[in-house]
């Protein structure tokens, strides 16, 4: 009898570990696929014959233009199939089933965050006959309620950007404005450039690099520079301001979500310097008053990227580096004490008698207007 119950209190022991961990790892698998859907985008439509039909079995092929990785999968009984968690880039589409002609549609650019919709329709004859259409698939958003804007690739390559700071581009979205700096930037307020959407405040805010928070404390931009940089290191960044799915994390402000580059079949990079001095600079209004000469300013930001193939259509690596030297005096304003006050004699009160053990203490801080020595 004895035996028995230790033998049940076993088996529901174990029973009950391996329940924690299917949770566990259903958990893990929902989580990896919200992940996921942070950084990637979706293909999904339904394949219909010339009756407008549905065709289910449909044989379908998703193939990454630039890396050359393909997805296979079938059409289902309405003749419907998705393609979630899709890696970015430009994809090809081939739908194949006997007694029809291979439809392929080509020229589908799937950004962060997109939800394309490509149906095809297959016509009667070989499957050797192949029907090619070339055209982007329908841009107006049937799939999804977010209210979203993007940067595309090109913009963040082609429009100017001073200090090469990404998040300028985020201010050509409607709703989103800039916030003044009225202080002095600081670890705990935020370094780099401040926004608000919709009237929300500037702490109310997340940023995502590939799915990963990146932020700083202030739930601004990240950015010891002044800055966001990485101009050559991400390829896009989408901005969404309403109607958050369910795969990101709640906040009353935007989320900016931005997606790295990575490698292709076909190595590619970059290399860069810009320089910033003060050969066209013009002295300030104190340097001036005390002729002095104009402080010395150089400023370099530098860098590279390049990625390719490691094992063509299957494995790539992409890297880059940014650097900045930033060589800059900075000229300041100190209130010191005035000849007067060392000796006791302060505006609006009886004059005093120093401590001597204070005087000497006193006579160290320099006299106002002649100099910061």
């Amino acid at each position: 009898m004895t035996e028995k119950l230790v033998s049940r209190e076993n088996s529901i022991g174990l029973s009950w570990w391996a329940g924690q961990g299917l949770a566990l790892s259903i958990f893990l698998f929902c989580a990896s696929l919200a992940q996921a859907q942070l950084t990637t985008g979706t293909i999904s439509g339904t394949v219909t014959d010339q009756s407008g039909a549905a065709v289910p079995g449909t044989a379908i092929t998703i193939t990454n233009v630039d890396t050359g990785i393909a997805r296979s999968l079938e059409t289902g009984p309405e003749g419907r199939y998705a393609a979630p968690s899709l890696p970015l880039g430009n994809y090809e589409i081939r739908a194949s089933l006997a007694g029809f002609q291979t439809s392929i549609r080509s020229g589908i650019a799937l950004t962060v965050g997109r939800r394309a919709v490509v149906d095809m329709v297959l016509q009667v004859g070989e499957v050797a006959q192949a029907v090619t259409v070339t055209g982007e698939a329908a841009l107006v958003e049937t799939t999804s309620a977010t209210v979203s804007n993007l940067v595309t690739e090109e913009q963040v390559v082609d429009l100017p950007l001073n200090n090469r700071d990404l998040i300028s581009l985020a201010f050509i979205a409607p709703g989103v404005l800039k916030v003044p700096q009225r202080t002095r930037q600081g670890v705990f307020s935020g370094m780099g450039q401040k926004l608000t959407v919709s009237g929300a405040r500037q702490t109310h805010n997340v940023f995502l690099t590939d799915g990963m928070s990146s932020g700083d404390i202030s739930n601004n931009t990240a950015g010891s520079t002044g800055g966001s940089t990485g101009v050559d290191t991400i390829k896009e960044f989408q901005i969404i301001t309403n109607n958050y799915s369910a795969e990101y994390k709640s906040a009353a402000g935007a989320i900016v979500s931005m997606v790295t580059r990575s490698g292709t079949n076909a190595f590619h990079g970059s290399a860069f310097e810009f320089l910033r001095n003060d050969k066209f600079d013009a002295n300030n209004f104190f340097n001036n008053a005390d002729n002095r000469a104009k402080p010395a300013f150089n400023r370099n930001q530098f860098g590279g990227s390049l990625g390719g193939p490691i094992a063509r259509d299957r494995t790539f690596f992409f890297a880059s580096y940014e650097g900045l030297r930033e060589r800059k005096p900075i000229p300041d304003s100190i209130r010191m004490p005035s000849t007067a006050a060392k000796m006791g004699i302060l505006p609006g009160e009886d004059p005093i008698t120093p401590d001597p053990k204070v005087v000497p203490y006193l006579a160290l801080y320099p006299v106002p207007g002649q100099g910061n020595t």
